[in-house]
């Protein structure tokens, strides 16, 4: 092992004071961002604050070092990438909503509407007037407030343990590669360097970020002009004649074109494939074909739906069961690829618990297995407490999926960049067991591995960069504090200045109604989870990952078995986008540029597209609020 002296501090008051202030600027823009277009600042918003941070600090003469800028733009990324989702008071608001939704009291469990059917811990009352006041600092807010929180805490302490966990056991006695943490490091060495050429690629792209933001975000949102809809462009009338179901769009966000360029062409021609072969094809050939198969989509299709509701009712009509059964594939096919890896990190794991975890200050692993224990058995407890689910099968998905999930995860993305993610997973297990209510629906036990892979690939980074990775967990936990705080007070501000969902936030609109009505399908059993197409569907889809994977590998196809089962998740209008920056990123411009300089500069020209969209957005905020501050008052 390495020296621990090699590793120097980055969490410095210098670093948490930037962090501070780009939180107050990139929190409120990333949740407005999520509930305006359904996208998030991300790495732009942290490229731009690691930048600015380091040019102003070195006008003050004390620059910033290289693990004070590492920490800055790890810990930038973990705040940008919040979304209003991602705050539990969000859900408090959702709740309201739908209980006060006249489509959801259609829906009954035992002969009692839905709405009736959900506690004061999850909604206030129906005769509240947290109803109306619309603050989330009403005195019935407080116990569904306190319930988000707790959850919240007890499933970020069960994920910092199982990061600290997998960064010993991976990347101390595993030593994985995590290609893609390489990214993160070299983006850090770019600011700790100041190189010029990548600096005038960054403001070449940030100036046409914000330009196009200026079209889509500003003009229709301050000025009410609009040139460009949001989210996407819907191409469904066009082919409506010739292939009904079909949904077909190009997005509109920036996010899926800047995201593109970094995109591996393999992938992102995977991803189309899948995203056609589902939302595309797949919709009109069940819809004209097989509606004997899937009769709920064939009587609920109607001529003339656009994007959103042909999204809704396939969605939950046709490729519910497929979804859940394409990511067990995905899953089974990446443990099998990398089973001796896994097997023998389990062994590493436990083999770990003699070798001292602190040689690079991490705490003790039976802290670490306390941790983990406590963040996951406690939950499980308070979700029997307020639901009364089943504590045996609780315990299972929380303990035992979250070790196998986290394992399968990071061994994957530790090798290949790429992770494993099993949609519905909670609802799948709740489907198919006897409990009979609504809330043991919606709210569920901690499922820890599904953040931890990521943030070891940040920790890989640390490495790389030589930071104390003490540095980045403390970095992430304040990160999570004050994301969670600001995003309170910016969920209240906007919930004040128009209602959630409303036209002033306006993919809400369609994301709250697809939420809703699939809640109130899933809690009557409405939603067919057929076990034999969902076993066959894993099967079909264990065939095609390891198809594409073969044709990678032997026949230098431009495949990918990950970026398959992304794209059978992922809708047509942003996989077209992906798909379209994708190829003019790794075929023109790289022969323009050259492939070696463009595959250095390309996650550069990103960061600044996005970080100009971001700095409109922001400024499009600051305009909405003044226009709309009159809101507020009485008179």
């Amino acid at each position: 092992m390495e020296n621990l002296k090699r590793f120097q501090p980055g969490f410095t008051w210098k670093a948490l004071l930037v962090l501070l202030l780009g939180a107050a600027i990139v929190v409120p823009a990333s949740i407005y961002l999520s509930m305006l277009a359904g996208g998030t600042l991300a790495g732009s918003a942290a490229f731009i604050i690691a930048i600015l941070a380091s040019q102003i600090a070195l006008m003050f003469g004390q620059p910033l070092s290289r693990q004070e800028l590492f920490i800055v733009y790890e810990a930038s990324s973990v705040i940008a990438a919040a979304n209003a989702a991602g705050i539990g008071f969000y859900w408090i608001i959702f709740r309201m909503f739908y209980v006060k939704n006249p489509i959801t009291w259609a829906y009954e469990i035992d002969g009692v509407p839905i709405p009736l059917r959900v506690p004061t811990w999850l909604a206030p009352p129906l005769g509240s007037s947290a109803y109306y006041e619309r603050t989330l600092f009403h005195s019935d807010l407080l116990v569904p407030a306190l319930i988000y929180i707790v959850l919240s805490l007890l499933y970020i302490v069960a994920e910092l343990a199982m990061l600290m966990l997998f960064s010993f056991t991976f990347l101390e006695v595993e030593r994985l590669p995590f290609p893609f943490s390489r990214i993160d490091a070299m983006l850090v060495d770019t600011l700790a360097e100041r190189k010029p050429d990548r600096v005038k690629f960054f403001m070449a792209a940030l100036t046409a970020g914000a330009l196009y933001g200026i079209f889509v975000i500003a003009l229709p949102y301050v000025a009410g002009i609009t040139f460009i809809p949001l989210p996407w462009l819907d191409l469904t009338p066009l082919t409506e004649p010739y292939t009904p179901g079909a949904l077909l769009g190009i997005a509109t966000d920036l996010t899926p074109w800047a995201g593109g360029l970094v995109v591996p062409l393999e992938a992102s021609v995977s991803i189309l494939i899948g995203s056609l072969a589902t939302w595309g094809f797949g919709n009109w050939l069940t819809l004209e074909y097989a509606p004997s198969f899937f009769p709920e989509w064939a009587s609920e299709f109607r001529p003339g739906m656009g994007i959103a509701l042909i999204w809704q009712r396939s969605m939950f009509r046709v490729w519910f069961a497929p979804q859940i059964g394409f990511a067990f594939a995905l899953a089974l096919v990446m443990i099998v690829r990398f089973r001796k890896s896994i097997v023998k990190a389990f062994a590493t794991m436990f083999r770990a618990m003699k070798v001292p975890s602190e040689s690079r200050g991490y705490p003790p692993i039976l802290v670490l297995l306390g941790m983990f224990f406590t963040g996951t058995v406690a939950s499980v407890l308070l979700h029997w407490a307020l639901t009364g689910f089943p504590l045996w099968i609780s315990l299972l998905y929380s303990i035992g999926l979250s070790f196998l999930i986290g394992v399968a995860s990071t061994a994957a993305i530790g090798e290949t960049g790429f992770t494993v993610s099993l949609p519905y997973l909670w609802h799948t297990t709740v489907y198919f067991s006897d409990y009979r209510d609504y809330p043991g629906w919606v709210i569920m036990p901690v499922l820890a591995g599904t953040q931890s892979p990521g943030l070891t690939n940040m920790m890989s980074a640390a490495y790389l960069t030589e930071t104390k990775p003490m540095d980045l967990v403390k970095a992430i936990i304040v990160a999570f504090v004050v994301t969670q705080l600001l995003g309170i007070l910016s969920l209240d501000l906007f919930w004040r200045i128009a209602p959630i969902p409303s036209s002033a936030y306006p993919f809400t609109l369609f994301d709250w109604a697809r939420i809703a009505i699939g809640d109130s399908l899933l809690v009557t059993r409405s939603i067919r989870i057929d076990p034999l197409l969902l076993s066959a569907t894993a099967g079909l889809g264990a065939l095609i990952v390891a198809g594409f994977e073969a044709a990678r590998l032997y026949l230098n196809l431009p495949l990918s078995g990950p970026g398959f089962v992304v794209g059978v998740m992922t809708l047509t209008p942003s996989a077209i986008s992906v798909f379209i920056a994708s190829a003019i990123s790794n075929t023109a411009l790289s022969r323009v540029f050259g492939r070696e300089r463009w595959n250095e500069m390309r996650s550069v020209v990103a960061a600044g597209l996005m970080a100009g969209y971001g700095i409109v957005v922001g400024f499009s905020i600051a305009g909405l609020f003044l226009a709309r501050s009159s809101w507020l008052w009485p008179w």
